[in-house]
């Protein structure tokens, strides 16, 4: 410790002694005004500063010729040389123009050496100025701002799925949320202790938790849409999403309310279809965000931020069509209970929709300088958010004959369950940068942490209560965590070779570690086994002491990564990353890129690239047994599945395999094109090959094996599912961004962007036309292999999410009054029936419906979603924003299949989604900046 603190003390002092060799301002070319907190960078190097509260800077420089970078969103962009000589320069003053356009910005993820544009990238990497967007939008948390800004990224809101309802699953290019590397401030994020394990459209996944990084703590988002893993490391198989915190000093903030004002079709079952709609009003959010932001010294800062969410729940139920009460001497009773009870059959709704969110955090972002050349830098982030989401509804009619006497006791009507999640997400990062001769250095710690606590309420043991009047009704189920600490060494150089090469090299070690805490007693135990009931807490049954403990493993990487500019128009890029990790080995990936620039405003760019994704500790250790509704002869019917590790029992049994990582072969092509300043293009084109993608299994029961029938007893479970690398996949798609930015007069200006994506992702078929499935003989032998990847399984990978997506936002400003008007056209979206044969219609269930034979598929078609807001400055740095999503109240299609309707239940499915099924949104928002 003390050799350390000489070092950096004698490093210090030599650094501090040279003088400030570049000064300079930068103002506001309109009005003249100064501009702080503008990016100050020396292109090719991380040699920077930001400007003072009075627009100045300075920077301490050998004698040289530099290009340097001056940056500030929402202005255009300006590279400038400048020479020093004589430990001197002339003195830098720049006037910055106003713009909306993000193309031209500076760019941090995608490349080690600095300084690059977007359109300059040899890869495509989308910027999302947060800052700017969020005073114009009614969505409050990152995951729904950039579903609505960045068409290659998805994220719906997911309905009765236990932990998903309360964790958002996002979607890179159609693919898994876990192959997606999700970066801050260009360090590793941590992923969520969740794994989506019902039936969502990202089964088997985990996922970064996004939403539990405050939106007004974000300058801006990078994503690159390329695969990246030679550069990152695991999960860029997709690409990389970087999120980069703001770093401005003053104070700034804002406060937003917004709630649902809607109307759909809650009756349309009963009314066939007519008089069917009701009004609704409900999802009230409220937020609030507060940042500062201080200067330390000439280039430090520390910026802080706080913000608070209250998201009440929305419900788009259907009315229960189904027996609700047990029959009398095989007579159905419903409609004299109901009046005896003076009940409707509304009082026996589910909640299908967006689960209730409150909490809040606070993030740090400081940068303080110990020299000239040198910065110690931290950030980090402590959130923590309680959910409540409600399960299917036990009416008395389902809840067990044996229990009925002590159950209807209490819940003489039947009981609509409830799990409530208590998150807790934190995250560290500090380290050291700054140049050693003519070497940059950056020496980091990150560490991360997330927590994910289930407490039941409005629930029972039935077991318990067969024979105790006085049974539990609130369960402490368990719960899941999942660290990280990953240390960093990153070492960089220019070097004089043709027009600069980028030499970078560093070295990576990472421990990840996944816990599991029992639930207690009554959350999981069978108290009365021959009574033949489910035993647990109903909705979601604990997690037992068996499956309780944490598990840990380690891995380390070295990468290098090499960057030449062979001409001012061709640039090169080239990298070579190796990992081990502890639990299944080695991998070594490499990635190629370039860019040629044909003319002034017209380049291609191409990539090639292998990554992979290491299975998650998740998927590795997850086991509990859970309550699944399925699909059987047309009705939703409870199973107890039991989910198994690979290397248990019951997966040697049937044979399935430890889990290995997935790997993926990446290519890319595509043009950038600038016409004068006012209009911009890219429009790029991919190709992923991913194999051994890991899924979880559907449901295996004990098919006649006393020791697995055994084993699932043991676990409160009549079937069991594993996660087990099942099948390849290819994804194919074109990504394009069209921008028009002009100016009218001195006040005026208009900003237009279309954007979209279209995608088509398969799994890899055999000559027969069906999935060739990594199965193990015996599940071949038993013909089991349905069990292990089904029809449902294949349309969650090609076609469960929308296979394009496009985007039209105009903004238009003159003077202080403000227009935006956004268009988000979703693509159709398909459920697959796993249950049926497609071959044999004459095995398909008959819908009641409509009376016919058919199966449970159905594609829901392509919807556009309107958002308009207006914006007026009312004074300056103080402006307000009233606006709507879905100002059409657009929904997307209703099942028009009875088991997928469910009894009435579910008018939209909860397994497909677009963009939810909320309605129209109103909001306002009042925002500051001083």
């Amino acid at each position: 410790m003390r050799t350390t603190l000489l070092f950096l003390i004698f490093i210090s002092a030599s650094f501090g002694a040279f003088a400030q060799s570049l000064k300079g301002k930068v103002t506001d070319e309109k009005n003249g005004s100064a501009l702080p907190g503008v990016s100050i960078l020396v292109q090719g190097t991380n040699t920077g500063t930001v400007t003072d509260p009075d627009g100045n800077f300075a920077l301490s420089l050998a004698d040289g010729n530099y290009n340097i970078v001056i940056s500030f969103i929402g202005y255009t962009p300006q590279i400038i040389p400048a020479t020093v000589s004589a430990g001197q320069a002339a003195p830098l003053n720049i006037a910055l123009a106003e713009s909306s356009e993000v193309l031209g910005e500076i760019v941090v993820t995608g490349s080690r050496s600095g300084g690059r544009s977007r359109i300059d990238s040899p890869v495509p990497v989308d910027i999302i100025p947060v800052s700017q967007i969020t005073n114009s939008v009614g969505q409050v948390d990152i995951n729904q701002i950039l579903t609505y800004v960045a068409p290659s990224f998805q994220s719906s809101r997911q309905t009765i799925s236990d932990g998903s309802d309360h964790i958002d699953p996002a979607q890179l290019r159609g693919l898994g949320p876990d192959q997606v590397l999700v970066l801050v401030n260009g360090k590793r994020r941590h992923q969520s202790s969740l794994v989506n394990v019902n039936g969502t459209v990202n089964r088997g996944t985990v996922g970064t938790d996004l939403n539990a990084i405050p939106a007004t703590s974000v300058e801006k988002i990078e994503i690159l849409r390329d695969g990246a893993a030679a550069q990152y490391g695991s999960d860029a198989i997709a690409g990389v999403i970087n999120i980069i915190l703001k770093s401005r000093t003053g104070l700034s903030g804002n406060v937003s309310y917004g709630q649902n004002v809607t109307s759909y079709d809650k009756n349309y079952i009963i009314n066939n279809n007519k008089d069917a709609s009701v009004n609704i009003s409900d999802g009230g959010t409220t937020q609030i965000g507060l940042n500062y932001g201080l200067k330390i010294g000439q280039k430090g800062f520390v910026n802080i931020t706080g913000e608070y969410v209250h998201r009440n729940a929305t419900n788009r139920t259907g009315t229960y069509t189904g027996q609700i009460f047990p029959a009398v001497d095989g007579t159905v009773v419903d409609d004299d209970l109901l009046k005896q009870k003076n009940l409707t059959r509304n009082d026996f709704d589910m909640r299908i929709g967006n689960s209730e969110v409150k909490g809040g955090g606070i993030v740090i972002n400081a940068s303080i300088p110990l020299s000239e050349q040198m910065e110690l830098y931290a950030f980090g982030q402590y959130n923590n958010k309680k959910g409540n989401a409600a399960g299917f509804y036990r009416y008395p009619n389902g809840v067990p004959a044996v229990v009925r006497p002590n159950v209807f006791a209490v819940y003489p009507n039947g009981f609509l369950p409830e799990i409530n999640s208590d998150v807790t997400d934190i995250s560290a990062a500090a380290g050291i940068r700054g140049k050693f001769g003519e070497w940059r250095y950056d020496l980091s710690n990150t560490f991360g942490k997330n927590d994910f606590d289930y407490f039941i309420s409005n629930s029972v043991n039935y077991t318990q209560a067969i024979s105790n009047a006085n049974f539990q009704r609130e369960f402490n189920a368990g719960g899941n965590a999942f660290l990280q600490n990953t240390i960093n060494l990153d070492l960089g150089r220019k070097f004089e070779v043709l027009q600069g090469l980028n030499v970078a090299l560093g070295a990576e070690q990472r421990t990840d570690k996944y816990t599991i805490t029992a639930g207690e007693e009554a959350s999981y135990k069978n108290y009365d086994i021959a009574a033949g009931v489910a035993a647990g807490a109903q909705v979601f049954s604990g997690f037992f002491p068996q499956n309780a403990g944490s598990h840990s493993r380690h891995g380390v990487a070295g990468y290098l990564d090499l960057e030449q500019d062979l001409t001012n128009a061709w640039v090169v890029s080239a990298a070579l990353r190796f990992e081990n990790y502890s639990d299944f080995g080695n991998t070594l990936n490499y990635k190629f890129s370039t860019r040629y620039k044909i003319t002034d405003g017209i380049a291609v760019r191409t990539s090639a690239s292998s990554g992979f994704r290491a299975p998650s500790m998740q998927q590795r250790y997850y086991a509990r047994t859970n309550t699944l509704f399925v699909t059987q002869n047309g009705q939703q019917v409870a199973q107890e599945s039991g989910t198994f590790t690979n290397d248990s029992k019951p997966a040697e049994i049937l044979g399935i395999p430890k889990l290995k990582q997935e790997t993926s072969q990446s290519y890319t092509i595509g043009t950038t094109i600038q016409i004068s300043n006012a209009f911009e293009l890219t429009v790029d084109a991919y190709q992923i090959y991913i194999h051994d993608r890991i899924v979880l299994t559907n449901n295996f029961n004990d098919g006649g094996n006393a020791d697995l029938k055994a084993q699932l007893a043991a676990a409160n479970a009549t079937t069991a599912n594993f996660f087990a690398n099942a099948v390849d996949t290819r994804s194919r798609g074109i990504e394009g961004v069209l921008s028009y930015n002009t100016k009218f007069g001195k006040s005026q200006s208009l900003r237009a962007v279309l954007a979209g994506t279209f995608i088509q992702n398969r799994v890899k078929k055999g000559a027969d036309g069906k999935p060739e499935i990594h199965a193990s003989d015996i599940l071949i032998q038993t013909k089991q292999v349905n069990s292990y990847f089904n029809r449902e399984d294949l349309s969650r990978f090609e076609i469960a999410s929308p296979r394009n997506k496009q985007s039209l936002t105009i903004n238009y400003k003159a003077g202080k009054f403000g227009v935006m008007l956004r268009g988000v056209r979703f693509g159709e979206v398909t459920y697959w029936d796993p249950t049926i044969d497609p071959s044999k219609p004459d095995s398909w269930p008959v819908n009641t419906l409509t009376g016919n034979k058919e199966t449970l598929d159905q594609t829901f078609g392509a919807k556009i979603v309107t958002d308009l807001a207006l914006s007026y400055d009312l004074v300056k740095g103080v402006g307000v924003t009233i606006g709507s999503n879905n100002v059409l109240d657009v929904y997307q299609d209703k099942h028009t299949h009875s088991g997928n309707v469910s009894s009435g239940r579910f008018v939209y499915s909860r397994r497909v989604q677009q963009m939810g099924f909320n309605g129209r949104y109103l909001f306002a928002r009042l925002s500051f900046t001083f």
